[in-house]
């Protein structure tokens, strides 16, 4: 190779090093590799020639060393000493059943004091309601000798006693008429026996489409002109007429009774 053309690769190669800014760079990476290597041999003998000393102390080996160390806060108890009050029990042993006399005896401890005398039983009624639902009370009583207590409970309801059919012929009295009963019948189904209040203040009906001119005391709901459900107080009379057939009917109040039935 001719020596211009070696000179140009060199001067090529610091032009671009020195316009990129890494000609000091390799300037130091030069004097490393020169120096590195001198230093690297100074200090290969002062090693050898401190490792030929003997040591002065000798190291732990580290299997001897401790790695755990165990610590015993102040104030925690022995387990065996807290537990020494308590008997071992067997979770798997099932205990023996209770004989029939301690049967017997645990049940004439735990059963209702009896009442002395003649048999006693006492009711209680609920208070009275604008409903038409039934309601629910309870009585107990006790019978002597026995250990046992029996609970009686009772469901009262109302019965409207009332007179209905045609107001030109004589009315014809249900005494105990049932809810959900067409009256008068059930050719002329002018209305419906839907129930009473437990006040015994009120019977209510459902009127139907073909009745029209109402007259009398009763309420009308939605309104008097549009009567879709009627109540009648005890005593009050209200006429109607059926469309169906053009004549026209009467119902009256006469009392509504409460009944209370055993349950």
């Amino acid at each position: 190779m001719k020596p211009w053309k070696i000179q140009k690769f060199f001067g090529d190669i610091v032009y671009d090093l020195r316009s990129r800014g890494l000609l000091p760079v390799v300037a130091l990476l030069v004097v490393a590799m020169v120096a590195v290597p001198m230093l690297l041999t100074r200090g290969g003998g002062a090693s050898v020639s401190s490792s030929s000393q003997p040591a002065a102390t000798a190291e732990t080996p580290p299997e001897a060393e401790q790695a755990v160390v165990s610590y015993s806060p102040p104030g925690l108890r022995d387990y065996k000493k807290r537990l020494d009050g308590l008997s071992p029990k067997n979770p798997f042993h099932q205990p023996p059943a209770p004989s029939a006399a301690a049967a017997s005896q645990l049940n004439s401890t735990v059963a209702t004091p009896t009442a002395t005398g003649s048999t006693t039983s006492s009711t209680s009624s609920t208070s009275s309601t604008s409903s038409t639902s039934p309601s629910v009370s309870t009585g107990s009583g006790s019978v002597p000798g026995s250990g046992r207590t029996t609970v009686h409970r009772y469901f009262y309801y109302s019965v409207a006693d009332l007179s209905v059919g045609d107001a030109s012929q004589p009315l014809a009295r249900h005494k105990h008429l049932q809810p959900f009963t067409s009256l008068p019948d059930q050719i002329a189904p002018v209305m419906i026996y839907l129930g009473s209040s437990l006040d015994r203040k009120h019977a209510y009906f459902s009127i139907s489409r073909s009745a029209v001119q109402l007259t009398g005391p009763g309420t009308c709901v939605p309104s008097p002109t549009d009567c879709s459900l009627l109540a009648l107080s005890t005593g009050q009379t209200e006429d109607m007429v059926y469309s169906v057939n053009g004549k026209t009917y009467r119902v009256k109040i006469n009392r509504i009774n409460r009944v209370a039935s055993k349950g």
